[in-house]
This record gives structure tokens, sequence and C-alpha cells, in this order.
């Protein structure tokens, strides 16, 4: 049976709600209960987090997409790390002896994983020969060695955008001689409404984890720490989006919005490229992919429909694409 993408999304949140509502409401109860039974509340809460949650990942997640039966193990693990760190020390004692329990079993996925790492990067490296402005590679090749599922996917899209963030200021990828680049960032605006966001999220970091601190440091260094991870993602998309253009070749011609999507179109699967008009209403076989919705300027129509491989959902087969492009106009000239 195959589960609609809607299905898959809204299973993904209800599982980080209940994380929340975990984590968020017991570490309100603990800190609000009389001292007489905290320490029957905390251990509540340690149940909470490494029964509860794991058995909520099971039923949202890991059974209705079939994921692979080590996934549970490595929530487990993570609910552990979190258990050990938000609860009072009597409970870590706990979380002590179960670690001792499962220690070997970590052991042998830590093994596990560095021998898949060697095999993972060379498929890596041919898959850059064969497709080398493609950026998914990385999620490719974990595919092909981890196995074709949502969670693999889904870490492989998170390490690539890691990766990006906090190495913003790399080297922009190797572009063929024969290649013209053509910018999506400048007419849109996108730098300068990047930075008012920034220093938006900057400010309400430094005051939630002031309010929050009020009630729980613990609590507070969590969401921060989660802020932090988000800030850097948002850095990667810019990265991304300023390092891979969309690239014109004497064969084919590469549409991306940094690593939000990618389509590898061949020149003569073209139909048509022009400029939106006004009123322009997008129809069901149209992909949308300006970097912001206010600024898509161009569409491209295709004789045979396209794939448009995406960062966080599953490909797309569409006969029209509209996004944003700075130099519309000798971009068309170019393809004409």
């Amino acid at each position: 049976m195959i589960i609609p993408p809607v299905s898959i999304h809204r299973n993904i949140w209800f599982t980080l709600l209940t994380a929340c509502l975990i984590l968020g409401g017991g570490l309100f109860i603990l800190h609000h209960v009389p001292a007489a039974k905290k320490d029957m509340v905390a251990t509540a809460f340690l149940g909470d987090i490494i029964i509860t949650f794991p058995v909520a990942y099971y039923l949202l997640l890991m059974r209705p997409l079939k994921l692979k039966k080590r996934s549970l193990f490595l929530v487990t693990s993570c609910c552990l790390a979190v258990a050990y760190f938000v609860l009072p020390a009597h409970q870590q004692g706990y979380i002590e002896r179960i670690k001792k329990l499962t220690m070997f079993a970590e052991l042998g996925l830590l093994i596990y994983a560095v021998s898949k790492i060697k095999r993972i990067n060379a498929i890596y490296k041919q898959l850059k020969v064969a497709e080398p402005y493609n950026p998914y590679l990385l999620r490719k090749s974990m595919v092909e060695i981890l196995g074709d599922s949502i969670g693999i996917k889904l870490m492989a899209s998170e390490i690539g955008m890691l990766k990006l963030g906090l190495m913003p200021f790399g080297k922009k990828d190797e572009i063929s001689p024969a290649a013209t680049s053509y910018s999506i960032h400048k007419d849109a605006g996108y730098i300068a409404l990047f930075s008012i966001f920034m220093f938006a999220c900057f400010a309400e970091l430094i005051g939630l984890h002031l309010l929050i601190a009020h009630y729980s440091n613990t609590a507070a260094i969590i969401i921060s720490i989660l802020t932090v991870y988000g800030i850097v993602i948002i850095v990667g998309d810019l990265a991304a989006i300023i390092k891979k253009p969309v690239l014109v070749l004497p064969d084919k011609l590469i549409l991306r919005t940094g690593i939000r999507w990618v389509a590898d179109v061949e020149r003569g699967n073209i139909l048509s490229v022009e400029k939106l008009r006004t009123g322009f209403e997008p129809d069901k076989d149209t992909f949308s992919g300006g970097i912001l919705k206010s600024s898509i300027n161009i569409c491209f129509t295709f004789a045979l429909p396209v794939s448009v491989e995406r960062v966080y959902s599953k490909t797309v087969s569409v006969t029209k694409i509209v996004m944003t492009v700075d130099d519309a106009d000798k971009l068309i000239a170019e393809l004409s």
C-alpha cells in the first residue's frame, strides 16, 4: 500500500507534536509539583520519554512507513540521551543502568555505520562524475547503500543542509567553461529579506531563552539549540541559492533553486520559454519553484514531462516549471 504524501507529512508533524508535548509538559509539571511528589513525577516523566515516545514513533512513523527496525533503536538511544540531561540525578541512575544494557548494541551499530561510510563515499564519487550538478548526490548514495526509506532520505537531506549552513563561505561548485550561469536571488531582494529575518530570529532567540530559563535552564538550552539548528538550516538554504545558479549547457538546462529542488532538462525537450504575464495561475502540471512566491518571472514549457527532485519531498513529474531567474530576458534569448 502506498501512503499519500499528505499522510506522511501529517504523521511526521504528529510525531514532533508528541515529542514537544512530552518534553514541554513534563518539564513544566516537574518544576511545579510539590517537592514530596517530584521523585514520583520524574519517574513517570522518564517513562514517557523512553517508552511513550518510542511507541508513538513506532505507531506513527515506523509501521506506516515500513522503516528499518534499527531506527527504533536509534530513537530510543536519543530519548535516553535527552532524559539524562533533563531529569534529576536520581533518575539519571536508572538511565545509566539502561545504557549498560544497550552498550553492546550501540557499539555494534557504530561499527556497522563506520563500515558503510566508505561504500557511501565511493558511490558518491561515481555519481559526482555522472551528475555533477545534482545537489542530492549524498542522498542517492546513502539510499543505494542503506535503503530507500523516508528516514534515510531525511537524514541525508539534513546533512546536506547542515554542510552548507556550517560552511556557507566555501567554494562554489565547479562549472564547465561551456556553461552559462544565471543567479536567482538578486532581483527578488532575497539577501535583504534574509538579513531582516535573521535579525528577528536572533532577537526572538534571546528573549525566548531568558523567558524559559526563568522556569527551566535545561529546557531553555534545548530550545535554544533547536533554534540555532533551524538558523543553520536557513543559512544553508541561502548559501545553496547563491552557490547553485541556473545553468545553460550546450545539451541541457539545469534548473534549480539552491538545494530546494533541481530539474535536469534536455534542451531538445524545451518547447518554449517565456516571461510570465500578469495574473498567471499555475495549473496542476506546473511546478512552482520560485525563490519567493511573489518573485516568479519565467515559465519553461516542455514537450515531454520532466522530473523535479525536491529536498524534503518526493520527486514530481511536470510539463511546466515557473521560477525566479535574474536576467530572464538574456536567458530567453540564449535558449531561443
